[in-house]
């Protein structure tokens, strides 16, 4: 077409230009890929991620707890989000991380409604009446003994965890749930807690719940026990075995390894006495659920389920001498559902709603574990308490 003649000179140098640019392109695009593969060269570290908790595992799916990945240094002020509640108090919460360096303290939810709602709160435990320092965890239900914690973590867009920390309130581990939390107890020993979920349902008080206890090793952050329902249970020196076994209220002796829980079945619950090296409960009575064993391991105070069929269902405050086998009731006249603490050997804490309807803040009180006296609110705004003991005491 062009007659054997050269092409004008504009179209040399155009088309020389076009491919020194595709070169030039192709040569900075290979250098940013060795940059950010290179490990040699030092890109910008990203900013840490909240690591993520997995969704609850399916009810076909055994696995209670199962450890993920465990948190860095740097991401535990990132673990949990607290909710963005309306705030109707300006009080002034401190926000610091403490150590616990100087027994005794309680631990606690807080429940108030301001920037602390939902954090694990602690406080002096002759400074009850003093504003609570917050720390960074989140919890739904806590627990607390020697060095190791665990705080079940409030469900996030149908999630929920738990996570083990330390004096210092740091993560060591983070576990999964494959369902709601409901019950927590570490040993005395700090080497074990005990974790109970409803797989179905939401309430005691309903007939058709389904719950699974496990037990994890506090210091490696795995299960130790998967599932309380593989544990052989002795009745009157008979082997013992329904289909409809659930187990919660795990209670721990001094030892760390004997330890007391509820078993439901058929309708009725009972008080059994577990062994968590032989793997092994026995049942001792009927009508005990949700057992908290004394300082001196020589009672256990438990809910008593009153009402059902015509009436509501209740639970009534009880005491049991593991001893003598004698049992009565606490000052308390209103419902309790919850598993106590003892605040000593004399007095019992528990929660309470701080209204019957149209509050989601509760109440901390106390009251003489012999029933006598009459009930006192020990901590406003609070839920879920624990003492801090000396390393010595008992759980």
């Amino acid at each position: 077409m062009n007659g054997g003649r050269r092409p004008p000179w504009w179209r040399i140098a155009g088309f020389s230009a076009l491919t020194l640019a595709a070169v030039g392109g192709g040569s900075l695009y290979l250098a940013r890929a060795l940059y950010r593969t290179d490990p040699t060269v030092s890109a910008p570290t990203p900013p840490p991620l909240a690591p993520s908790i997995p969704a609850p595992a399916s009810t076909t799916d055994r696995a209670a707890v199962a450890a993920v990945k465990r948190p860095g240094p740097d991401e535990s002020s990132n673990l949990v989000a607290i909710p963005n509640l309306p705030r109707i108090s300006h009080e002034s919460i401190a926000t610091v991380t403490p150590a616990l360096k100087v027994p005794p303290s309680i631990m606690f939810r807080i429940t108030a409604l301001n920037e602390a709602h939902g954090r694990l709160g602690v406080v002096g435990l002759a400074e009850v009446d003093r504003r609570p320092t917050a720390t960074p965890l989140s919890c739904e239900r806590l627990h607390f003994r020697i060095d190791r914690g665990v705080c079940l973590t409030p469900p996030m867009f149908a999630r929920s965890g738990a996570v083990v920390f330390d004096s210092d309130f740091q993560p060591r581990h983070q576990l999964h749930l494959s369902g709601v939390p409901s019950r927590v107890r570490v040993a005395p020993d700090g080497r074990h807690a005990a974790i109970t979920v409803f797989v179905i349902g939401h309430s005691y008080a309903a007939t058709n719940f389904s719950t699974r206890t496990s037990f994890v090793d506090l210091r490696t952050g795995d299960l130790a026990v998967e599932d309380m329902e593989t544990f052989t249970v002795w009745r009157d020196g008979d082997r013992f075995k329904a289909g409809d076994f659930n187990f919660w209220g795990v209670t721990f002796a001094r030892d760390g390894n004997r330890f007391y829980a509820t078993l439901g079945t058929g309708g009725r619950a009972y008080l059994v006495e577990g062994d968590l090296a032989l793997r092994e409960a026995r049942v001792l009575r009927a009508g005990v659920e949700c057992p908290a064993l004394s300082p001196d391991n020589t009672r256990v105070a438990f809910k008593k389920r009153t009402g059902g069929f015509l009436t509501a269902v209740a639970w009534r405050l009880s005491v049991l001498d593991l001893v003598t086998g004698k049992e009565w009731e606490l000052a308390e006249t209103r419902s309790v559902d919850d598993q106590v603490e003892w605040l000593d050997d004399r007095q019992i804490m528990y929660g309470l709603l701080a209204a019957p309807s149209g509050t989601a803040v509760t109440n901390v009180w106390v009251v003489p574990s012999d029933g006598g006296g009459a009930p006192q609110l020990l901590i406003p705004g609070a839920a879920s308490p624990v003492v801090f003991r000396d390393p010595r005491g008992t759980g």
